[in-house]
């Protein structure tokens, strides 16, 4: 019999799953690739909990159970407190077991033996006697384990790859725990009672931003939409809680063995959420938000119910007749430097000489209040919908956004225009090694096949090094970066626009 059980039952009959309303920090999940400091690290979404234990504790050590916890915790990061400072406990030893009794590890105890299956005929059921040949096998892929493999059982004589209906088990294997437990051996100074502070990180809570916008013809907004879209994946309910949200790059390292969680098959997943295009009647208490360090804090107004293998939608912004500017950019070469090193393959002369056809169809606003905004907008999707010519809403693209402060510009790229086609082509290059130099000549053209006339922004980026200056060109530039120039061109209808340039690199480094 478990020791802790008594304990446990002493503590858990005062509470329920979660003594009070959990308090829930969760962490947004990124969907933009940055540079990382280690492997280990990971945007993938976090939280961290907060609830209330109340203990009953006796003078000198006792074994606590804790009320359930996520199975997907990170032992390493809980924190038993009293909250006030006037008890005075402390753990001596804490254990946490995640694996709780499952179909599959069943099977794994009964591996070996036969048991009834119990299978369903239409409206009949029946049972079959099968053999448990393999239960299955732990597959090791780098730093996680993952329990993946059918298993094989074995019917009169023939063997299937899967289970020919739900298991009947004869027993419980002893020792075998119902659900994830996270024990205690705590020391204190003198007996009573104290509502501790239990805090703990955990994985499979997330949240990322996503965002609708509808677009007009002349390129604004008219109607510009955020949503809160938050998931629990961890196994466990959270009810009424109160959550706060972080957004922004928050460096976090994971390290030792993880073990995959299967995801469960036939889960229905559920939007809770208002219509997507709310009306003017439809207020209410607004989302706080705040800064935190270096990151931005979101408060939820009311308790939330977050259900396991749910999702959950809250309004974050909504914003109407947003100024914005609808814009075709040609960035031709394939080639982005975001630093120069001594490579010296940049001196070849095909370097950056590959480009694409494509012109990019892009809209940039102000994220600024007298552009109807001016909240922090955190990192996201935004679908962008336009009227047809009968006036229904039609889907025109999809662009991710990074974390975009107060008054800064957001440039989201929908998709490439059919009837816009760029080409870009070395003419020259000639480089001089007595004064480390390098001259290249480029010509870019851009065709219109549209019915009307585009304004088209040619973007060009100097990627052989870092001193670099335009000594010829065919119409003026502008220099928006270190990186990047950009030639603006109108076409006309069904014609072709050309521009050309010559770039000068110098005090480039020696050839070998």
């Amino acid at each position: 019999m478990n020791r802790f059980l008594p304990l446990f039952l002493l503590v858990f009959a005062s509470s329920s799953v979660y003594a009070g309303s959990p308090s829930l920090t969760i962490y947004a999940r990124s969907r933009l690739a940055r540079p990382s400091y280690s492997s280990e690290e990971s945007n993938a979404g976090f939280a961290v909990v907060r609830d209330t234990v109340p203990l009953v504790l006796q003078q000198g050590d006792n074994d606590i159970l804790a009320p359930l916890v996520s199975p997907m915790l990170d032992p390493a990061s809980v924190i038993l407190r009293d909250p006030t400072g006037k008890f005075d406990f402390r753990i001596l030893l804490q254990k946490f077991r995640a694996d709780a009794l499952t179909e599959q590890s069943m099977l794994t105890r009964f591996e070996g033996q036969t048991i009834p299956f119990q299978v369903k005929e239409g409206d009949k059921v029946r049972e079959v006697m099968g053999k448990i040949v393999r239960a299955g096998y732990w597959n090791r892929s780098g730093s996680s384990v993952d329990q993946t493999s059918a298993p094989i059982i074995e019917i009169e004589g023939r063997y299937m790859f899967s289970a020919p209906g739900t298991p009947i088990f004869p027993k419980l294997p002893e020792g075998e725990i119902l659900k994830p437990e996270l024990h205690w051996k705590i020391a204190a100074a003198k007996p009573g009672k104290v509502d501790a502070e239990l805090i703990y990180m955990t994985d499979g809570l997330s949240w990322q931003a996503d965002y609708n916008a509808i677009m007009t013809d002349d390129g604004k907004m008219s109607q510009f939409t955020g949503w809160i879209t938050l998931e629990n994946e961890t196994g466990v309910r959270f009810d009424n809680s109160r959550l706060k949200l972080v957004a922004g790059n928050v460096r976090r390292v994971r390290g030792g063995l993880s073990i995959t969680r299967a995801s469960v098959g036939g889960v229905e997943r559920v939007i809770v959420t208002g219509s997507n295009i709310p009306t003017a009647e439809e207020t209410g208490p607004a989302i706080q938000r705040r800064t935190f360090d270096e990151y931005h804090e979101y408060t939820l107004p009311t308790p939330v119910n977050l259900s396991d293998h749910e999702m959950t939608q809250v309004e974050l912004v909504r914003a109407t007749n947003v100024s914005a500017v609808r814009s075709f950019i040609y960035d031709g070469s394939t080639v982005k430097v975001d630093s120069y090193g001594l490579d010296y393959a940049q001196l070849d002369s095909g370097f950056g000489t590959e480009s694409t056809s494509k012109v990019a169809i892009t809209s940039e606003f102000r994220n600024d209040s007298a552009n109807h905004l001016g909240v922090p907008l955190p990192e996201g999707q935004v679908h962008f919908y336009r009227p047809n010519s009968e006036g229904y809403l039609q889907f025109s693209g999809d662009s991710n956004i990074g974390n975009t402060p107060q008054n800064e510009l957001v440039r989201a790229a929908t998709g490439y225009a059919f009837d816009l086609v760029g080409e870009r082509v070395q003419t020259d290059y000639r480089i001089n090694d007595e004064d480390r130099s390098a001259d290249e000549s480029y010509e870019v053209k851009v065709r219109n096949h549209r019915k009307d006339a585009a304004e088209v922004r040619i973007w060009e980026h100097p990627c052989r090094w870092r001193q670099w200056e335009i000594t010829a060109q065919s119409q003026p530039f502008k220099k928006i970066n270190q990186q990047t120039f950009e030639f603006v061109v109108s076409i006309p209808p069904n014609e072709e626009k050309k521009i050309t340039y010559t770039i000068r690199y110098s005090k480039l480094p020696p050839r070998r």
